[in-house]
């Protein structure tokens, strides 16, 4: 059977009048690059003697509850006391109500750089765990800023840190 100049003419329109030839295959395409993290505006470099008390406490807040829930470079808190500061029954303490634990802000900063091993009663409670010391993986500002959130947070009110008092524990070493 021979194709009728009609079909001919027809073949010759939908290809362009040219004879077809195969297209290139096309490259592979390259895969997306990861997301660059969200700027939060809370930088651990960030200067905050310079701000007002309000917005120096909103800051350190803001900072504060980052290391607690993700460790922003360090072990987060909330892996051992939980998102509520509950504690985890039996091997970490809860954060809730510590004042006379937490103490003045060199002693809890002590806590947060050194770690903390061994048998501790807490509420009736004893506890026996280890808590990861932060010295070499978290700045003053962080350490000040986590202890403030602890300390700002479920009902708590024991008073603001500064990078300073973690300085100066630091500077005391362990105890």
């Amino acid at each position: 059977m021979r194709p009728t100049p009609a079909f001919l003419l027809l073949v010759a329109a939908c290809a362009g009048g040219e004879p077809a030839v195969e297209a290139p295959a096309p490259a592979p395409i390259a895969p997306a690059p990861p997301p660059a993290p969200a700027d939060d505006g809370l930088s651990k470099t960030t200067d905050i003697s310079t701000m007002s008390e309000a917005d120096r406490q909103a800051f350190l807040m803001k900072l504060g509850e980052k290391v607690y829930r993700t460790g922003d470079g360090g072990v987060a808190c909330v892996t051992c006391h939980g998102p509520e500061g509950k504690g985890t029954p039996g091997a970490f303490p809860p954060l809730i109500g510590q004042k006379d634990h937490m103490k003045e802000c060199t002693n809890h900063a002590g806590y947060v750089l050194f770690g903390l091993q061994g048998e501790l009663v807490v509420d009736g409670t004893t506890y026996n765990g280890v808590m990861t010391p932060q010295a070499d993986m978290l700045n003053d500002l962080q350490i000040a800023a986590v202890m403030s959130f602890e300390r700002h947070s479920w009902g708590n009110d024991f008073g603001w840190c500064a990078p300073a008092d973690v300085a100066a524990a630091r500077a005391a070493g362990k105890k």
